[in-house]
């Protein structure tokens, strides 16, 4: 029952608790009416506790998501966007710290910061968790392979934004992708995201968003080098 309750517990709402006391009002025995009253005692318990339990992560992954922020600053405390090569490696480090802990709470978290951020105009603070976002993605989505295509996705995929259309532009020129091999191997990084993470998830939704960008990106190097190619 707790893991059903865990797994459904935005369908516990008001239409629930409504069948519960229309099936007690209309139970046939007294058994049945003290059965569902043990369900609904058990059903309210373990709701609280998922409550609970969420409150909790929520609070944790509010001091993770600081931690990472605070490596993100400079020897003064302060940001300055585009982040510097150290400021980053500090965020990556981070991330890495804290690999067990980057969940749907800190995701949360982190959009629920941009939004409060985007409404209170700090802009800044807005680009610098969209920042924390991508790495948080480039992490999550590189896989071990160093060599042939899926290397140089992997390289693409772990550099920051700012990086993209030179490494794009020298991986194209050495050889090391082409349009159709990339397409390719960008389409099975997305095919894991999509099959592999919870529908509708902060990490599903992260991810996809960073691929498109990449593969947006791509596109337009592509596109651009044929046209040179051509005339």
């Amino acid at each position: 029952m707790a893991q059903l309750v865990a797994e459904h517990i935005l369908a516990i709402d008001t239409k629930f608790w409504m069948r519960i006391a229309t099936r007690n009002d209309t139970a046939a025995s007294k058994e049945d009416k003290d059965r569902l009253q043990g369900v609904a005692t058990s059903v309210m318990v373990l709701v609280d506790a998922v409550r609970r339990q969420t409150e909790k992560q929520l609070e944790d992954s509010r001091e993770v998501l600081q931690d990472i922020l605070v490596a993100a600053a400079d020897s003064k405390g302060e940001w300055y966007l585009p982040l510097a090569a150290d400021q980053v490696a500090g965020v990556r480090e981070a991330l890495e710290r804290h690999a067990d802990r980057l969940d749907e709470a800190l995701l949360s978290n982190t959009f629920a910061w941009i939004k409060k951020s985007s409404e209170d105009g700090f802009n800044d603070m807005v680009k610098l968790l969209q920042v924390v976002l991508q790495l948080y993605a480039a992490k999550q989505l590189r896989t071990l392979e160093t060599e042939g295509v899926e290397g140089a996705l992997n390289k693409l995929l772990y550099a920051e934004e700012r990086q993209w259309y030179p490494l794009l532009r020298s991986l194209a020129d050495e050889g090391a992708l082409n349009e159709a091999s990339f397409q390719e191997a960008l389409q099975r990084r997305m095919e894991g995201v999509v099959l592999g993470l919870q529908s509708g998830s902060y990490a599903q939704r992260v991810q996809a968003e960073y691929l498109k960008e990449v593969e947006s990106r791509a596109k337009a190097v592509f596109k651009e080098i044929a046209a040179n190619q051509a005339q």
